[in-house]
């Protein structure tokens, strides 16, 4: 009868205005940041049999079924998870997700049910939580332990970041050694070139024309202060500066204990600029170079093989008192005068520790060029506070430091699910778990199926103003099609009810 096309054309009504519900919520949504398309999926109903199949017979091929059916429904409205494209914003606390995953909220307490969002539009609230400002909630991750290490066994909590936060001072020679391959005892690491035409000139001269090369470097006490010295290279040979003839045959052992031959020998001398008193015998000692300009050693006398002389290896650089013999030192008695006072720092009942300070030559060379010389780095550093942080593509926030030092203070949690396609939608651009998309399963960025993470981005919506164009043209020719379908069983139904007439 009628009255079935009738019903028919409304199922037909009702799912395709939804579809197209569902395609004006991806056009509008269409600069929505982090915004996921949806789509439609649409399944017949049930159907009325008005004919039974029959099973073939020796003498019939059998009857097949005859169904007629009751309409169309919406079967599922699933969520398109694919990539968005990324917009720079070139604000850090913007973040993208290059890949699967989910940032994770929740209140700045703890309490409440977390959310999921591809929405990374964060930034720093006056608690300094890394937060949401749409919906108040923190982004939830781990913050750095005790220990200097990040620890996944606790549940992600709340990324904050003190305001105000110290990063506290590192004397030179307290802070992290380092050094040349093997040897990590060094503090001040030293590089440039010292021009080997000056050593040839100071030999040929009989040590009339010697030409000195000299640096300024800061150096920090214990308590933060900085302290300027200067370390003077000037040639050594067998009439200058306590050195040797070098010829042919002089050979110095290198670190590894290898005989090298010699080329040039260089003094250095390190004195203090504000009153610093140094070790007298732990302020000098002698470079040598190999014919390719390149570094062999160091010694505390020029004469190679005499006691004392440095081969740098591990723990060559002693602890509680400076040893002379080791050829690469610096001592230090007294941070200024008097005794405690420093440039940076104001005077008061604490006295800035002695301090031994290894120096590393190794980065230094002795070739025919202008003199270079140079201090590559040093581990000593003064206090400073926060004042900008990073996110990497891992995850991990490094705070800034005014005193140039870079520290760890958190990494983001980033979820992943077993269905992703089960999440609530619950506006906002978050997500809620549900019975179907399993329980969040935690990790770091680009660890396993986790996307990488793009600071200073967002991530755009993926839907296609084209394609959804294109499937709204079909819905509302189907929609139409659909109220045709009903105007013509009304037709049918007036000549049937005229037949009487």
């Amino acid at each position: 009868m009628a009255f079935d096309s009738l019903f028919i054309g409304v199922t037909g009504l009702t799912s395709y205005q939804s579809q197209i519900d569902t395609i004006s919520n991806n056009i509008a949504n269409v600069g929505t940041v982090g915004y996921k398309g949806q789509d439609v999926t649409f399944q017949d109903l049930l159907y009325q049999n008005t004919g039974f199949a029959s099973a073939p017979t020796t003498s019939n091929g059998g009857i097949n079924a005859q169904q007629v059916g009751d309409g169309v429904k919406i079967g599922a409205i699933d969520t398109d998870f694919t990539q968005g494209g990324l917009q720079t914003t070139g604000i850090n606390t913007n973040l993208a997700i290059n890949g699967d995953g989910f940032f994770t909220l929740n209140n700045t307490d703890g309490s409440g049910t977390p959310s999921y969002t591809r929405d990374g539009d964060f930034s720093l609230n006056e608690q300094g939580y890394l937060y949401d400002p749409t919906s108040g909630k923190a982004v939830l991750g781990y913050p750095i332990q005790s220990n200097g290490t990040i620890s996944q066994v606790a549940p992600p909590q709340p990324i904050q970041v003190p305001f105000g936060l110290k990063s506290i001072a590192v004397g030179t020679g307290f802070g992290a050694k380092s050094g040349p391959a093997g040897d990590k005892n060094f503090d001040v690491s030293l590089g440039g070139n010292l021009n080997q035409t000056d050593y040839i000139t100071a030999v040929s001269s009989g040590g009339i024309n010697v030409a000195l090369t000299t640096i300024t470097t800061t150096l920090y006490d214990s308590l933060g202060g900085s302290h300027q010295v200067q370390i003077t290279y000037a040639p050594a040979t067998g009439v200058v500066n306590g050195g040797i003839t070098i010829s042919a045959a002089t050979t110095i052992a290198n670190a590894n204990g290898l005989a090298v031959t010699a080329a040039t020998e260089w003094q250095y001398t390190v004195s203090s600029t504000d009153g610093s008193q140094l070790l007298a015998t732990a302020s000098t000692g002698y470079i040598w170079f190999d014919q390719n300009g390149q570094f062999i050693n160091t010694s505390n006398t020029g004469v190679p093989g005499a006691a004392g002389f440095a081969t740098h290896t591990a723990g060559s650089v002693p602890t509680g008192s400076v040893a002379a013999g080791a050829g690469d030192l610096v001592g230090v008695t007294q941070w200024g005068t008097p005794a405690g006072a420093n440039n940076a720092t104001t005077v008061g009942p604490t006295t800035a520790a002695p301090a031994e300070i290894g120096l590393d030559f190794s980065n230094v060379t002795s070739l025919a060029t202008a003199a270079t010389a140079n201090t590559v780095s040093q581990n000593g550093y003064t206090a400073g506070i926060l004042s900008n942080i990073s996110i990497g593509q891992d995850g991990t926030i490094t705070g800034a430091f005014t005193n140039g030092q870079n520290t760890t203070l958190g990494r983001l949690a980033i979820a992943a699910f077993q269905n992703e396609g089960g999440l609530l939608r619950t506006g906002n651009n978050q997500f809620t778990a549900s019975a179907n998309s399993g329980v969040a399963q935690y990790g770091f960025a680009g660890n396993g199926r986790l996307g990488t993470i793009d600071a200073g981005a967002l991530e755009q919506s993926n839907v296609s103003i084209a394609s959804e164009f294109t499937k709204m043209i079909l819905a509302q020719r189907s929609f139409e099609a659909n109220a045709k379908s009903i105007t013509t069983a009304d037709q049918n139904l007036q000549t049937v009810i005229g037949l009487k007439q």
